[in-house]
């Protein structure tokens, strides 16, 4: 059983994983809003199912850390969902390898100095390169993708 629950495809595992985010985006994005408006969590504008949709699209991939962190903001100005947001806004992360590889190759070809000290081993030239890309990419580039690419360009 404790075997099983650590395997990535336990729902015990999926549901800590989500609960913790749940929990660090209440904390931090959720309670600074709060803050700043001086208001209590019963009069948040951002209902808690909307709270659940925007954590599911981080959590399905629709959405990275960053695309989530502006549709939150949207939600709070707007009241909308983020599934509204998302789809009226085209804040979406791309996974698509190929659009994705062409920002990587654009990336690499522009920042030869970074792609050289990856090659000889500085592993923090790696960010320059990530963040060329997230640059071109407006922030909507999977970051995970971004950097396994770079990697196998490198090799």
């Amino acid at each position: 059983m404790v075997a099983a629950a650590q395997g990535p495809q336990s729902p015990e595992r999926d549901v800590f994983h989500l609960a913790k985010a749940a929990a660090n985006w209440i904390g931090s994005e959720l309670l600074a809003k709060l803050r700043e408006e001086r208001m209590s969590p019963a009069d948040s504008r951002v209902p808690a199912a909307h709270l659940a949709e925007l954590l599911s699209l981080m959590d399905d991939g629709t959405l990275s850390g960053k695309l989530g962190k502006e549709v939150f903001a949207r939600m709070w100005e707007s009241g909308a969902s983020p599934a509204e947001i998302v789809a009226a806004s085209g804040l979406r992360q791309v996974t698509d390898e190929s659009e994705v590889g062409r920002w990587v190759d654009e990336a690499m070809a522009e920042n030869p100095a970074a792609v050289a000290d990856l090659k000889d081993g500085k592993g923090k030239a790696a960010g320059a390169l990530v963040g060329a890309v997230m640059k071109k990419s407006a922030g909507k580039a999977n970051p995970a993708l971004v950097q396994r690419l770079i990697k196998e360009r490198i090799r």
